[in-house]
């Protein structure tokens, strides 16, 4: 019983948050609409009124970012279907240097990242839906399509945003402006997760930086017990100040001095606890490169007396909201442009049902005619779709029979 209490009390807020997305699901229940019996639409009107003023505003503009976006949205779509493929062949074939795949959800730990908060989650994924649906909507009117409804969709425990133009107008139109509609939601997420990296990189980051200074860096977790670190007994959250005797406060610089070093070679590593002695190890991804086993690396910090009191302590929580240096920069804007570019990048696969699998279907219909291009595009898309779901299946497989 307590371990079920803690379990809810660990996890309140995204059981408060799904119990108000049932209430207003119920108190709309007869406005709903479903399809397959497991995707539940409510349509309103909402935003109309803003996407039909930007589109009549800013029609040539966006006309032009929709073409721009069809090319990058093909150029996604070959890039995330071959790193799909390469990361399933790692997995099977060469486990140590394959990267973690894991469904980016709150609360989850995310191999060698760590935890999405919960608020993190919520608000990153109400601007990523709001902007990839609103896109939608304003490129399909600045065509002039009509856009009939905007609303929310839910599939599961996932929830989403939707805008909905006129599918028969859309599919009599030329196909550039098909692509343009549909590549439209994919290439604002992408925008806005390069967005989110440049203003993290460029302004808040440095912004803080200067409001603290660094007493060296730490990690939280082991690669596996067989690495350096690991077998040196240099425990996760130990703080590590030098390499070699040389002071490196940051872990860059200390990853400057360590891109000297090979496999093999003793190094001293300094900490606060003492010194360690250790033979570093081959790189799984490239054997001639050392490495330490470590993941979940982050600069420690000191705040400035400045910026411990008053209004200087609100900017200093403010920018660290934003920017999560306390925890390996993993803030506001480092989970937006994860989530954002993931999202955007998951939209363009060959699937059925996301933005890249309906450019596709076009496009085999245009180059091989409908039916046979139909058939193309459904063996295409199952052939992506196992693919996917092993890639995300595999380890745990692999983990349950011991592969």
């Amino acid at each position: 019983m307590f371990s079920v209490l803690s379990f809810v009390l660990e996890y309140k807020y995204i059981f408060l948050f799904y119990l108000l997305i049932a209430v207003f699901f119920y108190i709309k229940r007869k406005n709903l609409t479903y399809q397959a019996k497991v995707i539940i639409l409510y349509r309103m009107k909402f935003g109309l009124k803003f996407i039909n003023k930007c589109a009549d505003k800013f029609r040539e503009w966006i006309i032009l970012l929709g073409y721009i976006g069809v090319g990058v949205g093909y150029l996604g779509l070959a890039v995330i279907s071959y790193f799909l493929i390469k990361i399933l062949y790692q997995q099977i074939f060469t486990p140590a240097s394959a990267p973690g795949v894991s469904l980016v959800l709150p609360g989850i730990n995310i191999p060698g990242i760590g935890i999405l908060p919960f608020w993190y989650w919520i608000i990153a994924i109400f601007l990523i839906a709001l902007i990839h649906e609103f896109a939608h909507g304003i490129v399909a009117r600045a065509h002039r399509l009509d856009v009939k409804n905007t609303g929310i969709v839910l599939l599961g425990p996932i929830i989403g945003a939707f805008v909905e133009p006129d599918e028969k107008k859309m599919s009599k139109e030329k196909d550039i402006v098909q692509y343009s509609v549909l590549a439209a939601g994919p290439f604002s997420n992408i925008i806005l997760g390069v967005l989110a990296l440049l203003l993290l990189s460029f302004v808040f980051l440095p912004l803080q930086q200067g409001m603290v200074e660094p007493t060296g860096f730490t990690f939280d977790e082991y690669v596996d017990g067989s690495f350096p670190f690991a077998e040196a007994g240099i425990v996760p959250g130990t703080s590590i100040t030098g390499i070699n005797g040389e002071e490196t406060l940051q872990f860059q610089e200390f990853s400057e001095n360590l891109f000297c070093t090979a496999p093999g070679e003793k190094v001293i590593v300094n900490t606060e606890q003492g010194d360690y002695e250790l033979v570093l190890a081959a790189n799984p991804a490239d054997s001639e490169r050392s490495f330490m086993g470590i993941q979940q690396i982050r600069n420690e910090v000191q705040v400035k007396e400045t910026y411990t009191h008053g209004i200087g302590k609100v900017a200093y929580y403010t920018l660290e909201w934003f920017n999560g240096m306390a925890n390996g920069g993993k803030g506001f804007f480092f989970w937006l442009y994860l989530l954002s570019l993931g999202i955007g990048l998951f939209n363009l696969l060959p699937l059925p049902i996301v933005d890249g699998g309906r450019m596709l279907q076009i496009t085999l219909h245009r180059v091989r005619g409908n039916k046979k291009g139909e058939k193309s595009f459904r063996k295409i898309s199952f052939f992506f779709l196992l693919v996917l779901l092993l890639t995300l299946l595999y380890p745990w497989i692999s983990n349950l029979f011991g592969v």
